[in-house]
């Protein structure tokens, strides 16, 4: 049976991303209502705004749902020079993302760096339905988390990139999940989501897309 008032509250918010600005951020809602996953997997959780949103649209279709976040969280403000090498934002301490989020879902929240706290989430053999992958944008750290990730894919689960980037050769020489994207293999398949957004850096007008990815076949 549907929830109405998450239903309503999701229908609301795609109609206010697509009205006003982050319309790319109407494609996760979307996808979330096709999909109607049980457990999420979200890497970047920043302030726990994308993932209230999510799991509330979850919710729809599911009472129980399974949230996995992942961030720096108060060790970022112990790390130099992130915000240039990474074009991270700060973000919340976990114990307010935790009580922000704790309620609509069993929630398990990973602080640290994702080259170790993602291999020692592998360990427990969780398959998410849905993952979000919007942490550090240089384009080692986005390879390093997708290598780490696809690894508890399996063939019904879809990852969402943040981040695909056009109009800047430059730009995604360094930052962005095209590269990563461009390199995968044919076990993969993607699609840059239909709904987007632009910025300016350095006088150039930069559209930036979300990307899914799904397995072709099992491996």
């Amino acid at each position: 049976m549907l929830n109405i008032f998450f239903l309503t509250k999701t229908i609301l918010r795609i109609v206010y991303y697509l009205l006003f600005n982050y319309k790319r951020y109407a494609n996760i809602l979307i996808e979330i209502t096709v999909l109607k996953p049980k457990i999420i997997l979200e890497i970047g959780v920043y302030k726990g705004q994308r993932a209230q949103e999510i799991i509330e649209a979850a919710r729809i279709f599911n009472k129980k749902i399974l949230y996995y976040g992942f961030d720096l969280f108060e060790d970022f403000f112990q790390k130099k020079n992130i915000l240039n090498s990474e074009l991270s934002k700060k973000p919340e301490l976990k114990k307010n993302v935790y009580k922000k989020i704790c309620k609509l879902a069993k929630v398990k929240l990973f602080k640290g760096y994702t080259k170790k706290t993602i291999p020692a989430f592998l360990k427990k053999k969780i398959k998410p339905d849905f993952i979000f992958l919007d942490g550090g944008h240089s384009v080692k750290t986005i390879l390093q988390d997708w290598n780490n990730i696809k690894k508890c894919m399996y063939k019904n689960s879809v990852c969402i990139f943040d981040d695909y980037y056009t109009g800047s050769n430059e730009l995604i020489k360094k930052y962005g999940c095209n590269q990563v994207i461009k390199n995968l293999k044919h076990c993969y398949h993607y699609k840059i989501l239909f709904f987007s957004d632009f910025f300016l850096l350095k006088e150039k007008n930069i559209k930036i897309n979300m990307v899914k990815v799904k397995l072709n076949k099992l491996k």
